[in-house]
């Protein structure tokens, strides 16, 4: 470890870590960690102050709530969060993170929602989530049942990213069942029915049926819960 990296857990890093890590350890059988000497390099010491960020915001958002008290989850849940989490750069995907370690130690959850979302947040940009938060945002407006259907074109507008980016940031939110399409619809129009040799004495007309897809999309059920542990 070098000099700069010692400096910087003498002076506010250390403090947390040991905060951190006291909390966590209260909430698993056996200690989390054996101390800091097992991160040697920058990459491992800036994942780890990032793992230390999450474990702290998670615990502001739990204070919030007025849980003081979280509940206890497996240890290899818990890990397995937080070294997902420990690779996020951004702000806004550290506190989706925070929220879903928090909502997971929410005693009021009546299942592991680490063990379910960890690996699909895990597969997520911000951009998707901006796609997601936004469809939550827009639906529910009749009832809480009132899932809307969103054109993939103001979807893709919403993520911030090009035309082209965006519809594989579409097919990846439909690939983790977050998004579902809308059932295509049917159109009915009459048409005109020739005869053999091309004519006859009177028009005859037929009902044709047409599918018509209409390029919507909404949350499916999945979606809807996991920004609810990420937005919450």
């Amino acid at each position: 470890m070098d000099e700069s990296t010692k400096a910087d857990l003498a002076t506010g890093i250390g403090k947390s870590a040991e905060k951190a890590l006291d909390f966590i350890e209260k909430l698993i059988a056996g200690p989390f960690m054996e101390g800091t000497a097992i991160f040697t390099d920058k990459v491992k010491f800036w994942r780890f102050k990032n793992q230390i960020n999450i474990i702290t915001k998670a615990r502001e958002f739990l204070k919030e709530k007025g849980i003081e008290t979280p509940k206890k989850i497996p240890i290899k849940d818990l890990t397995t969060l937080l070294e997902y989490a420990s690779f996020e750069q951004e702000d806004e995907m550290q506190d989706n993170w925070s929220r879903l370690l928090a909502n997971t130690l929410d005693p009021k959850n009546e299942f592991d929602v680490s063990h379910i979302f960890s690996q699909v947040l895990n597969q997520l940009s911000v951009n998707e989530i901006w796609i997601l938060q936004y469809i939550f945002s827009n639906s529910f407006i009749m009832s809480s049942d009132d899932r809307q259907y969103f054109e993939r074109h103001l979807l893709i507008k919403v993520s911030k990213v090009p035309y082209s980016t965006g519809d594989i940031l579409m097919d990846n939110l439909i690939r983790l069942k977050l998004i579902e399409e809308e059932p295509p619809k049917f159109k009915e129009y009459e048409k005109e029915q020739k005869s053999y040799y091309g004519y006859e004495e009177e028009p005859r007309f037929i009902i044709v049926q047409e599918t018509v897809s209409t390029d919507k999309f909404r949350l499916s059920n999945f979606g809807v819960e996991l920004v609810r542990q990420i937005k919450q």
